[in-house]
């Protein structure tokens, strides 16, 4: 049992460290050592919309819904202002109180260099055929969410397996066909509404037989911009993207792709 702080030094040692733990369990998808963490906490100092929204966030991932409400509520009686809080109240109160985690499947850990951008590896792209609002409000900035292949479609799944929307169809053809050819991608939700869900994706391994192709080309018509990340996996703040840009179906591939290796090398990059 940790004991108590005997003076005002220790105190605040102790909550730095507390909030580090706490910071890192999420980081880490350890939402149990999260949810001790923070409570540990909120033992040693005054409730705090910052200390609540790491509480209500561990309590959602363990998929007790109306905890989490209730936290979120009590973080936003504190800040009227606190934007994370209120969407995840409206977020949740879409859930029954007594829906729980499906399978009692567990988070998964999030690798943070998924959200670091890097010239033609990495593009962000908003969904398209969204699922129900049920669905999408067990979604959160920071989820990783895993890509399938249907036929011609792209689908977004989270990790009970539930498709949360699907990919563009121009940049999901390019994703398949490189897929295919036996490429590899990582993808996380970077910003969510009850209208948009957007997600990074990353090139996590490019084949041999696919070298010198570019997932996403950087600059040019009809290209993919780069995305802005600004979020962190654990506050949720709502970051600013730049706006998305159609592909162009009529701009050549490979001219798109040489395109873009001219770009990185006149910014001083690597053409990967």
């Amino acid at each position: 049992m940790r004991r108590e702080p005997v003076n005002n030094d220790e105190r605040e040692r102790i909550v730095r460290q507390l909030t580090q733990q706490a910071i890192q369990s999420a980081l880490e998808s350890r939402w149990d050592d999260a949810l001790q963490l923070n409570r540990e906490l909120l033992k040693i100092v005054q409730p705090n919309p910052e200390t609540l929204n790491r509480l209500g966030k561990a309590l959602s991932e363990l998929g007790r819904y109306s905890e989490a409400k209730k936290t979120y509520s009590e973080s936003l009686q504190l800040n009227p202002d606190n934007t994370i809080a209120r969407k995840n109240v409206e977020r949740l109160s879409l859930l029954s109180d007594d829906v729980t985690v499906a399978d009692g499947t567990p988070g998964e850990k999030i690798d943070p260099r998924l959200f670091i951008e890097e010239i033609g590896k990495t593009g962000v792209t908003s969904l398209v055929n969204l699922a129900a609002p049920t669905i999408l409000a067990k979604v959160n900035a920071g989820d990783q969410v895993h890509l399938k292949v249907e036929g011609h479609a792209l689908l977004v799944q989270n990790a009970r397996g539930e498709t949360i929307g699907q990919v563009e169809p121009v940049l999901a053809n390019r994703l398949i066909k490189f897929m295919s050819g036996g490429n590899q991608y990582s993808a996380a939700v970077t910003d969510h509404t009850d209208r948009e869900v957007r997600i990074i994706i990353r090139e996590t391994f490019q084949h041999a037989s696919q070298l010198g192709k570019v997932s996403f080309p950087a600059l040019g018509a009809g290209s993919l911009p780069r995305g802005d990340i600004r979020h962190t996996l654990v506050r949720e703040d709502e970051g600013e993207f730049d706006e998305e840009e159609d592909f162009d179906d009529d701009t050549d591939e490979d001219e798109a792709e040489e395109e873009a290796e001219t770009t990185e090398e006149t910014e001083g990059g690597e053409t990967e």
